[in-house]
């Protein structure tokens, strides 16, 4: 098979795809019907269209490993899946990263390291898997921004950008006196926001004083795929009530970038 085969195989992996973001060589295709016709895919009529969705993980596991040998062995999160039915079994080594810019100083696994100076010769400091403590912290969550984020905030703080989702593992290895959220303004992110805020009650997610406006003329069609979390349903954090409600009743989120281009 082709590696587009693979990009959409694998895909669904992460969650349902809608069928018609499928290309027709692969929906019609005798493999496609065989995996429908034997209860590992199913393709289910929403409203208007269709979505396609894993019914049968292991058996789907089965088929990636069978079908895409070299691609699966190369593939960190595939192995997990052809070894152990689930890409999210074990950590990725390469998703504890992490990518560091500022002006001051900070301590890294005990160091002290003039990030300063990093920053103004190499663009970045990088880090894996580190004990991290740091005075005022940003934590981004695209790259983007990341690497233009003193376009919206001052030079006191140190801005992080983690490869991969944030998780306890992660955080626990931190130590800051003030916290900064800044993720896009949909469910993901809100979520993101609320692993921080777990370990650190200080954190504040940040936004605009201008986010309705922002919101109403730059925001974009909510992904598909993206639902909120049990934590983002259940939360009673004003911050998060108030963008999880317009996030769900306009069905549109805001990307973080935007705030790079508008003010």
């Amino acid at each position: 098979m082709k590696e587009i085969d693979f990009k959409y195989y694998y895909g669904l992996n992460e969650g349902e795809i809608s069928f018609s973001k499928i290309p027709v060589g692969i929906t019609s295709s005798s493999t496609f019907k065989d995996l429908t016709d034997a209860g590992i895919l199913r393709v289910t009529k929403t409203g208007r269209g269709k979505t396609v969705n894993v019914i049968n993980q292991p058996a789907y596991a089965k088929f990636l490993a069978t079908h895409f040998p070299e691609e699966v062995a190369g593939n960190s999160r595939a192995a997990n899946i052809s070894k152990l039915r689930n890409s999210k079994a074990i950590g990725r080594d390469g998703s504890n990263i992490s990518f560091l810019r500022g002006t001051g100083h900070i301590t890294v696994n005990g160091s002290t390291v003039d990030l300063g100076e990093h920053t103004r010769k190499y663009g970045l400091f990088s880090a894996y898997n580190p004990d991290l403590v740091i005075d005022k912290l940003c934590i981004i969550e695209n790259l983007e921004s990341f690497l233009n984020a003193e376009r919206i905030f001052d030079l006191s703080y140190t801005y992080l950008h983690k490869y991969g989702r944030i998780g306890k593992d992660f955080l626990k290895k931190i130590k800051a006196n003030e916290v900064l959220v800044f993720s896009d303004y949909d469910l993901v992110g809100l979520s993101e926001y609320l692993k921080v805020k777990e370990f650190f009650p200080q954190a504040t997610l940040y936004i605009p004083d201008n986010f309705n406006l922002l919101f109403e003329k730059y925001s974009t069609p909510l992904p598909e795929k993206q639902v909120a979390t049990g934590m983002v349903k259940n939360s009673i954090d004003s911050i998060v009530v108030e963008i999880r409600e317009m996030v769900l009743r306009s069905n549109r989120f805001l990307e973080q970038e935007i705030l790079l281009l508008v003010k």
